[in-house]
């Protein structure tokens, strides 16, 4: 009985010992180096039956670059949309499907581009020196879920930047026009979408945009931050009893922000599983 007693209490302190460390996540001091990540935002729609390709684009892209490319989903005109997709398309000009933007980096006068220019901007972008990083932590209470967003620099900065926050979700199905994801693939004996239909029943959608938690924009980064070892804290919270928690993550980003939109640019990028935490890197 005695040597239950204490297999049981050794127990209880494990599991207290590892929740108290949980809760004890904190953000470090702001690092001198930061490590490069990219942002795709990809302009889709399940009713663009060229869409699964620019999907498995981003996806490849992802696992080529050891965490360090980011993809967000940007629905259009099908059951996933929300009002950040026409901000988006308005202010990039976007004009296709799939299209997408690479850190919001202009190319001949584009910010939103065919899909045949993304892994070049991407190699591009990876090969900068990051300038800034972010951390996030975040708590899921019941319905609703407590963010806390880091932005340190590293170098001295001028001119405006903001912190943007997404709320994104993978695994997104449902059925029917909004959910059933067209593809012009089903009888390309080359494409990895050969024979399964058109439309696809069941598509998973992945990096779905579900909500935007800053300003569209984002939200103004005061200039004293901008400093070697600056740091700005931004706290947010979100409802998420609309998805499933399993499957959200949180995506934040800096972005300068120029005299047009093709004087903007993403300088880097992090995410983050919803509940959990992510230090600088």
């Amino acid at each position: 009985m005695n040597r239950y007693i204490v297999i049981v209490l050794f127990i209880g302190f494990t599991f207290w010992g590892c929740e108290d460390e949980i809760e004890q996540f904190e953000v470090s001091a702001v690092p001198t180096t930061f490590t490069k990540k990219v942002l795709i935002e990809e302009f889709t729609g399940a009713w663009c039956g060229y869409c699964p390709d620019g999907a498995y684009i981003v996806e490849n892209l992802i696992s080529d670059n050891a965490g360090r490319v980011i993809g967000v989903s940007v629905h259009s005109a099908d059951a996933m949309e929300i009002a950040q997709s026409e901000f988006l398309e308005s202010t990039y000009q976007n004009a296709g499907y799939p299209s997408g933007m690479v850190d919001r980096f202009p190319y001949d006068g584009y910010v939103s581009l065919n899909r045949g220019y993304w892994e070049y901007i991407t190699n591009n972008q990876l090969s900068k020196t990051a300038t800034c990083g972010l951390a996030i932590k975040s708590e899921v209470n019941g319905n609703s879920a407590t963010v806390e967003v880091h932005a340190g620099f590293n170098t001295e900065l001028n001119g405006d930047y903001m912190l943007t926050v997404y709320l994104i979700e993978d695994n997104v199905t449902g059925t029917g026009y909004g959910f059933d994801q067209m593809n012009f693939y089903d009888s390309d004996s080359d494409s990895p979408f050969y024979g399964l239909g058109n439309p696809i029943e069941g598509y998973e959608h992945n990096h779905t945009l579900r909500s935007v938690l800053s300003d569209p924009l984002g939200d103004v980064l005061s200039v004293s931050v901008l400093v070697p070892g600056g740091e700005h804290i931004a706290e947010y919270t979100v409802d998420i009893s609309a998805y499933n928690v399993e499957n959200l993550y949180l995506v934040a980003f800096i972005n300068f922000v120029g005299a047009s939109f093709i004087d903007h640019e993403i300088l880097n990028a992090q995410k983050c599983k919803i509940g959990s935490f992510q230090d600088w890197d």
